[in-house]
């Protein structure tokens, strides 16, 4: 079996593609958080974000924040029928702001594409902490700035586009104390949170809708317009190939032929 082209072949180096992009804008949006130091005059604290649980040859500092990924399924509650899509400053989705340019010789007005199918992403971010006041400062912001009750938006960089996101539950998930931890238990609190994304239908750089360049027009007896079809039409590469006469034979009134200008 012959494998086509993917529609957006994600980049892992530039991070742009389906996934890899939404990773980056919630990374994004969660940098520069801070936590206070011991006392007033300490300075703060950067909270490090990591995606899953950080490797081990990584020092771990708390409080820090893991990302995983749960599900990327179709939001299927968002789906519309399908209809094609004026591409004059259309982004690309996941991968750049615009849409490639069309191929040499097409009119802008004529390059199109589908519309794009809705996705939903399912994050879960746990922020960890070994401070019992970090833990409670950082869950007084997370509640009422960073994840707010209310659907919020997320900047996505690669194609320069808002992306709607909920917070959908949140749980307390502290770690009991083991050797490896320590003397202090670790406070952990889960948030899960959902992202929209959109995925293409149509592969967008070798696949195109189709211009005709010419529109052929014959008018028959519509008694008669079967055995037109299996005489003049089927498996005939060009029906002006085929006598005119021959055509009026089989049923045909007139006939216009139109060539459309590119």
């Amino acid at each position: 079996m012959t494998i086509r082209p993917f529609r957006d072949e994600p980049n892992v180096w530039e991070h742009t593609g389906f996934i890899l992009a939404e990773d980056e804008a919630l990374k994004a949006y969660l940098t520069g958080i801070q936590v206070p130091g011991r006392d007033a005059t300490s300075p703060k604290t950067d909270l490090g974000i990591w995606f899953r649980w950080p490797e081990g040859e990584r020092q771990i500092k708390y409080p820090f924040i893991t990302l995983d990924l749960l599900q990327a399924e179709p939001a299927f509650d968002l789906f519309t029928s399908d209809y094609y899509q004026n591409t004059v400053s259309l982004y690309r989705p996941s991968v750049a702001p615009t849409l490639p340019p069309p191929p040499e010789g097409w009119a802008v007005q004529s390059y199109a594409i589908r519309n794009f199918l809705p996705f939903r992403l399912m994050y879960q971010v746990s922020v960890h902490s070994r401070n019992a006041l970090h833990d409670r400062y950082l869950q007084s912001i997370f509640k009422a700035d960073v994840f707010p009750p209310r659907p919020f938006w997320v900047w996505c960089a690669t194609d320069e586009t808002w992306r709607r996101t909920e917070l959908t539950q949140a749980v307390a998930s502290d770690l009991s104390e083991t050797t490896e931890s320590g003397t202090k238990r670790i406070f952990r609190k889960v948030y899960t949170i959902s992202m929209l994304a959109e995925i293409p239908q149509d592969r967008i750089v070798d696949s195109y809708v189709y211009q005709a360049l010419r529109v052929r027009i014959p008018v028959v007896d519509l008694e008669r317009f079967d055995q037109y079809y299996q005489a003049c039409m089927q498996n005939v590469a060009d029906i002006l190939a085929i006598p005119q006469a021959e055509r009026e034979a089989q049923g045909e009134y007139t006939f216009v032929s139109h060539d459309v200008p590119v």
